[in-house]
C-alpha cells in the first residue's frame, strides 16, 4: 500500500514575520552583542579600552570608538601585550569569524527564533 500526501505550505505569513523580527533594532542589538563577544578575544588588549571601554553595541554593528582602533584594526602600530589576548590580530572580525562562523550562525539562528516565538 501507498499513501502519498500532498501539502502546500504558504510561507508568506511566516517570511514577513521573521522579517519583522530581524529587522528589529533590539534584534540586532542581541545579535550584535554575541558578534561583540566572539570577536573580543581576537581585538588587541594592552589596557583594556578598545576591547572593553572603547566598543559599543549599535543595531547596525559594532563599533570600537577608541581613536587609535583603526591603526590597531589595519595592523599599524601594533604593540600590545598578549598574556589577557593572545589570539589579538589585525582585521580581527574576518579572522574570528574564520573560525567562529558555524557557532555565530547558529547563535543567531536562536536569536531570532527565540525572539520570533517571543512575538
Amino acid at each position: 500500500m501507498i499513501s502519498v500526501t500532498n501539502v502546500n505550505v504558504d510561507l508568506t505569513n511566516i517570511t514577513q514575520e521573521l522579517q519583522r523580527v530581524i529587522d528589529n533594532p533590539d534584534t540586532m542589538l542581541l545579535v550584535h552583542a554575541r558578534y561583540a563577544q566572539i570577536l573580543d578575544p581576537y581585538v588587541p588588549y594592552d589596557t583594556g579600552y578598545l576591547s572593553q571601554d572603547s566598543v559599543e553595541i549599535e543595531p547596525f554593528g559594532v563599533v570600537y570608538t577608541a581613536d587609535y582602533a583603526w591603526r590597531q584594526y589595519y595592523g599599524e602600530e601594533f604593540n600590545h601585550k598578549r598574556d589577557v589576548h593572545p589570539l589579538a590580530t589585525a582585521f580581527w572580525d574576518k579572522v574570528a569569524m574564520e573560525t567562529h562562523i558555524d557557532e555565530f550562525a547558529e547563535d543567531v539562528k536562536e536569536i531570532i527564533l527565540r525572539r520570533y516565538n517571543n512575538g
